[in-house]
């Protein structure tokens, strides 16, 4: 079924390559070509192991996700909601996955441009979500929020989260935000410290158009992209949000279970 799979490390980690060479040698063993590197040898890969943790997914799935090749992630991280291969179970889950014993889904992200009089001056994708944050200084950021053209409403906070159903167990659950399932089609908006008691987390159709114009930001914001990609913006620019057309295919164990993996790293039930 998979023929050629690349293989991507987390860079600057001897534990990333050390696991990496070991998931070489069992393909290899197997008569599967193996492509590690640069993008574009992997571009050329049917599937494409990750051996790091969500960090290096999240990283992985933005520069990939336009070729379609499904992802499966080794998780030598913390949490591993992405990466959720035990690499103690590697080996096995790998001849698993080769012999085409697995589960597929699909996971939607958000696409980003920010805008200034009508000129596109930048654009992202994010597998978690965008957020736009005030700088290191204290001072609150002001800005006004539209759906699909309609005015929402104008905020003064620390800043806004907007998350995919992927990213709702990150940044956007530690800030009060509900956990989405990954099959819902819809994206969600959680306030920063917003300056008011009255805001709360909004869930929107995964085909809604959200626009951020920043107001009032003496310092200026910036915008982040999973927490890996920040850009700086300032008042009178536009952030334009919606969802990406192209989906990232990632790969599970066989007996993967989404409500085992949260109840496990959110520690639900865990008797103090």
């Amino acid at each position: 079924m998979f023929n050629t799979i690349g293989i991507i490390t987390k860079p600057n980690d001897p534990r990333s390559d050390e696991k990496a060479k070991e998931l070489s040698d069992l393909l290899a063993n197997k008569n599967v070509e193996v492509v590690r590197g640069n993008e574009q040898r992997a571009e050329q890969a049917d599937l494409i192991i990750v051996v790091g943790g969500d960090g290096s997914l999240l990283n992985t799935a933005r520069t990939f996700v336009d070729k379609k090749i499904p992802i499966l992630g080794i998780n030598l991280g913390r949490l591993g909601f992405l990466a959720d291969v035990p690499v103690t179970n590697m080996e096995e889950i790998v001849n698993e996955v080769l012999s085409g014993d697995f589960t597929q889904e699909q996971r939607h992200l958000l696409s980003c441009q920010i805008e200034q009089d009508g000129e596109i001056l930048g654009q992202f994708l994010a597998l978690n979500d965008a957020v736009v944050h005030r700088t290191e200084t204290l001072k609150m950021i002001e800005f006004d929020l539209f759906i699909d053209d309609k005015f929402v409403s104008n905020q003064r906070a620390d800043g806004l989260i907007i998350t995919t159903p992927t990213g709702s167990t990150a940044y956007a659950l530690s800030s009060g935000g509900p956990i989405m399932h990954p099959g819902l089609d819809a994206i969600g908006l959680v306030s920063i410290c917003p300056h008011t008691m009255s805001h709360r987390p909004l869930l929107v159709p995964g085909d809604s158009k959200i626009v951020i114009k920043i107001k009032d930001s003496e310092d200026g914001a910036i915008v982040s992209f999973d927490g890996q990609i920040s850009i700086a913006v300032k008042a009178g620019q536009d952030i334009h949000l919606n969802q990406y057309t192209n989906v990232v295919n990632l790969l599970h164990p066989k007996n993967y279970d989404y409500f085992e993996i949260i109840r496990s790293k959110l520690h639900w039930g865990t008797q103090l």
